[in-house]
């Protein structure tokens, strides 16, 4: 299966998937069009604040990649998307009526025709015309960092049923609890220490200790996310998979992450996306490694600072 990443606040994809000039070369922004792909995964903030016009545009701009299945979860700047926050904080329960028209948007016969699939918390379960499946867990939350939405303080647990330290509380529900034996995580934001650096000075960490903690469980095959733009790259992580009296080491926090994945920057990003060496796909097995992928694609501009990623995965096929 090939897959693109991607996390886009409110850029117009149709600008980038138009075809390449007549030239055959490149389009309008110096980039070769997107490559055909299996699955789209975009790993929220859709836009920059939230609005149906908005909505509307990026459902076109998906619909226009070349893709059987294109999932999308919200990420803390779709604030209308978010019925409690939006509630709480722009106008009250009258503010219901917003959500529920994002909500059928995203529902609509327009997103279904273009293959959109929009992803509420939880693990689902999806089957390719190739007959590959895949099991994702999805979850738009990341922690509470200024006023946003879909945002939990830091020592509450949403993500682990289980071993959450005595500093923070747990308030997972079997929903939100990210499981075990999933092929793909799909978060809005990074675990902690994997692809994370805020910048600055300080180098100041943005993931969550807590789902950091659930991937180091799950151990999914490709764990991609976007929220933190300054740390866009790729990392894969070694997992030991010994066991010591029956019970599987390397379950709590302490992921091996391998050097940081190399994209020549005169080749992958010219041909308007970035790929990986055939090297990495020799070594990523399930269960032995996962591929973290930092999928932010925009920046405070409004354009696409960073291209989106193509990853391929091999999954198992349905059982005839």
């Amino acid at each position: 299966m090939t897959n693109t990443e991607v996390h886009t606040h409110d850029i117009d994809l149709t600008e980038y998937t138009r075809p390449a000039v007549a030239s055959g070369s490149i389009n309008e922004h110096g980039n070769k069009s997107f490559p055909e792909v299996d699955v789209v995964l975009h790993c929220g903030d859709i836009t920059e604040n939230g609005g149906i016009e908005n909505y509307r545009r990026s459902i076109e701009g998906l619909a226009s990649i070349k893709a059987e299945l294109k999932l999308v979860i919200a990420g803390n700047h779709d604030i209308d998307l978010d019925r409690v926050y939006y509630e709480q904080e722009c106008g009250g329960k009258d503010e219901s009526a917003m959500t529920d028209k994002a909500m059928a948007l995203w529902r609509s016969k327009i997103a279904t025709d273009g293959g959109i699939v929009f992803l509420e918390e939880g693990t689902h379960q999806f089957e390719l015309s190739t007959g590959a499946t895949f099991k994702l867990y999805a979850s738009p939350y990341t922690p509470a960092y200024g006023l946003s939405a879909f945002q939990y303080p830091s020592k509450e647990d949403r993500f682990n049923s289980s071993g959450t330290p005595p500093y923070a509380v747990n308030v997972s529900t079997e929903i939100s609890t990210n499981p075990p034996l999933v092929d793909i995580v799909m978060t809005h934001g990074p675990p902690k220490y994997v692809l994370d650096g805020c910048g600055g000075g300080s180098r100041t960490s943005g993931g969550c200790e807590h789902l950091r903690r659930a991937v180091c469980l799950a151990k999914p095959i490709l764990h991609c996310f976007g929220h933190i733009h300054s740390a866009w790259g790729a990392r894969r992580a070694a997992w030991d998979t010994r066991t010591n009296d029956g019970k599987r080491k390397s379950t709590d926090d302490d992921i091996e992450l391998l050097p940081e994945e190399f994209i020549g920057r005169n080749s992958s990003r010219k041909r308007g996306y970035a790929s990986l060496s055939p090297a990495t796909y020799e070594q990523l097995r399930p269960g032995e490694q996962t591929l973290f992928v930092n999928a932010a694609v925009g920046n405070i501009d409004g354009e696409m600072g960073n291209v989106p990623w193509v990853v391929v995965l091999g999954l198992k096929r349905k059982e005839s």
